[in-house]
């Protein structure tokens, strides 16, 4: 019977994958009637367990020899195993007596009705001997899975012992890192104040040096004039001449001296430049850092990865509007010069009717446009709230108040002919030229003029309209565009480097600005596109545009934003498109 088949060694391991079972042995009899009593006593001969009521009936009434033993006194017994309910059928609440085969089913009395058309429905009583090898090998597979379990839960507690003790480390790893970036910055500035410091010296004694000279110059020249003047006033003929023949000589010697200190250029302003590999590093933000764990994958500190290496972008068009004459108007507005100010307004001047414009992220008109008395070309944004203008000789100075008001607060007065402008540096700004052999230049806040020393330009003088620049601060490039020779110009303006960049994509650029991660967007005006360049010369992307003949381009400081103007007659836009990263 069913209540039989764990029996000898297994007797002992009925709770491996039970849970906890108890070993009973009950009266058979009994247990047929649904009684559970105890048994005593156990017939040897029959194979039965008996309670001390079914003992004589057994004897009496059940032929054969009957070898009656005491369950305590007999250990041979076999027991009797609580099944916790798993030989009765759940359905039926009956016990177990019958598998079906057909539908590896375990069946009671009641099932088997239900099966009673299939091929092979046994009795468990019948098949039950053979039960025996398979639960021994079923038992032998559950020691190697539950032996697999303890040693998955032991690398667990293994694997979780390393990532504590390995998070405990990196944050002092980050830490020690962060120092030595900080001793390697302050060893490099030392170096560099002391550098700043010998330079300094070495120009104020020259400077010195010049101004004494200078001053005996002008002592000497001051005696010369005193004793001219008496004898202009009160000499004879006679004494003028000798005089006049005998400061010849003095003269040629104070002209040299002139000449000689007006040939030592004097160090007006001492800037700084930082490494290519500074500036990149600080362009990934704080992408600089990342945590590793195995498998060769890497998790980003940030969602967003900010390689060092440039990447193409996407441009999204999200407004764009006609330039046509307006009331106020004079002509058909032209804009020459773009930027954006810190705060998201787009500022524009209008060449053709010589105004300031301010424009919302619609590209609407805020507040009074600026008047100006003469034609502006280039803008660029200095400050929150500061504009410098082009126009030839004169780069004005503009404030722009919240309220959307714009005032001319000075005007600084040039050597050269200016036109487009950019950003160098907080105090300097550097200007494209025209009908001049310096194509671009710097120039201060103070109205300061300087070349670029260590760059040597080719030798080519624009006119008006040929050439505009920008000024790559983090690569320390000045990018001039060539539009009649279908080139852009690369200038390393510490290594004193320079590369030519031409494409078939590169047909007469016009204006260009500083794109994301220190790249370039630049107008191919007769391509009616955008390209997208690296400071290497590299192409990354043209994108065309529904404009004819753009030739202005700004983007705004965050970088997520471009505006483009176009120059054709009857057909000038203005556009702004959004920048975003494109999907690799």
């Amino acid at each position: 019977m069913a209540s039989r088949i764990f029996q000898d060694s297994n007797k002992n391991n009925a709770g491996d994958f039970i849970g906890e079972s108890t070993v009973t042995q009950s009266c058979e009899p009994c247990m047929k009637t649904n009684i559970s009593k105890a048994a005593t006593v156990f017939c040897k001969d029959c194979d039965e367990f008996l309670c001390d009521t079914c003992k004589n009936p057994h004897i009496v009434y059940k032929t054969g020899q009957h070898n009656i033993v005491n369950i305590k006194d007999n250990k041979s017994a076999p027991d009797i195993i609580d099944m916790k309910g798993i030989d009765k059928c759940h359905k039926h609440e009956r016990e177990i007596e019958f598998f079906c085969q057909d539908h590896s089913k375990l069946c009671c009395s009641s099932c088997v009705l239900i099966h009673r058309k299939c091929d092979q429905v046994d009795e468990i009583a019948k098949v039950s001997r053979q039960a025996r090898p398979e639960l021994q090998a079923l038992k032998q597979t559950l020691i190697k899975l539950q032996s697999e379990a303890d040693a998955i839960i032991a690398d667990c507690e293994q694997s979780e012992t390393d990532v504590n003790e390995s998070f405990a480390k990196i944050s002092s790893e980050v830490d020690e890192m962060r120092d030595r970036i900080i001793q390697l910055f302050e060893d490099a500035k030392q170096k560099f104040i002391t550098e700043a410091s010998e330079l300094k010296t070495a120009e104020t004694k020259t400077i010195g040096n010049k101004r004494d000279a200078s001053s005996k110059v002008k002592d000497e020249i001051s005696k010369v004039l005193s004793m001219c003047s008496v004898v202009l006033e009160n000499g004879t003929p006679s004494q003028q001449y000798i005089y006049s023949d005998s400061i010849k000589e003095k003269r040629k010697t104070i002209e040299s001296i002139i000449y000689d200190q007006r040939k030592i250029k004097d160090a007006s302003t001492v800037t700084v430049s930082f490494s290519k590999e500074l500036t990149s590093f600080l362009e990934m933000g704080s992408n600089f850092i990342q945590l590793n764990y195995d498998g060769n994958k890497t998790v980003k500190t940030s969602p967003i990865n900010l390689s060092s290496q440039p990447r193409p972008v996407n441009l999204k068009l999200l407004v764009s509007v006609d330039l046509t004459k307006t009331g106020d108007d004079d002509k058909e507005p032209l804009l020459t010069g773009l930027d954006f100010l810190p705060d998201g307004r787009l500022v524009a001047v209008d060449n053709a009717n010589k105004k300031c414009i301010l424009l919302n992220e619609r590209l609407q008109r805020l507040g009074t446009p600026y008047k100006f008395n003469i034609n502006p070309i280039g803008v660029v944004c200095m400050s929150h709230d500061t504009l410098c203008v082009t126009s030839g000789k004169k780069v004005l100075l503009l404030s722009v108040s919240t309220g959307n008001t714009i005032i001319l607060t000075r005007e600084i007065s040039a050597s050269s002919m200016f036109f487009s402008i950019c950003p160098m540096s907080p105090s300097h700004m550097v200007v494209s030229t025209f009908d001049n052999p310096h194509p671009a230049v710097i120039i201060s806040l103070q109205g300061v003029e300087s070349d670029f020393e260590h760059v040597t330009f080719h030798d080519k003088k624009y006119k008006l309209n040929e050439s505009r620049c920008t000024y790559v601060q983090s690569k320390n490039t000045l990018v001039l565009t060539d539009t009649l020779a279908h080139t852009v110009y690369m200038y390393d303006t510490v290594k004193g480097t320079s590369r030519a960049v031409t494409d078939r994509n590169i047909q007469e650029p016009r204006g260009a600005c500083v794109g994301p991660g220190g790249t370039l967007l630049v107008c191919s005006s007769r391509k009616n596109s955008i390209v997208h360049l690296t400071v290497d010369g590299s192409l990354l992307g043209s994108y065309p545009v529904d404009m004819k003949w753009p030739h202005t381009i700004c983007v705004s400081k965050d970088g997520t934003r471009m505006a483009v103007s176009g120059c054709s007659e009857g057909a000038k836009k203005l556009q702004l498109f959004k920048i975003s990263p494109a999907m690799s």
